[in-house]
């Protein structure tokens, strides 16, 4: 969401309930990584580092695409068989 709002070309507005649904996601991991941390011994930050860029990276690139596709509209998918 915080993507879609700051590429160029997009400036999305979001309705309230996909910012709570949003929040309530981001609780849920921050929750479940606290708990991970407090059962295993050996605990990996890289990993949360990980899963976060992926997440991050993900966000940017789909969100680049609709950025694309609305601003030059003769620009097609094309998939190959």
């Amino acid at each position: 969401m915080i993507m879609g709002t700051f590429i160029p070309g997009l400036r999305r507005k979001y309705p309230p309930h996909e910012y709570v649904s949003a929040i309530l996601l981001v609780v849920g991991l921050i929750l479940f990584t606290l708990a991970d941390a407090q059962t295993s011994p050996n605990f990996s930050v890289i990993g949360v580092i990980m899963v976060s860029g992926a997440l991050i990276m993900d966000s940017f690139l789909g969100n680049l695409q609709e950025a694309i596709f609305t601003m030059s509209p003769e620009t097609t998918q094309v998939s190959s068989i």
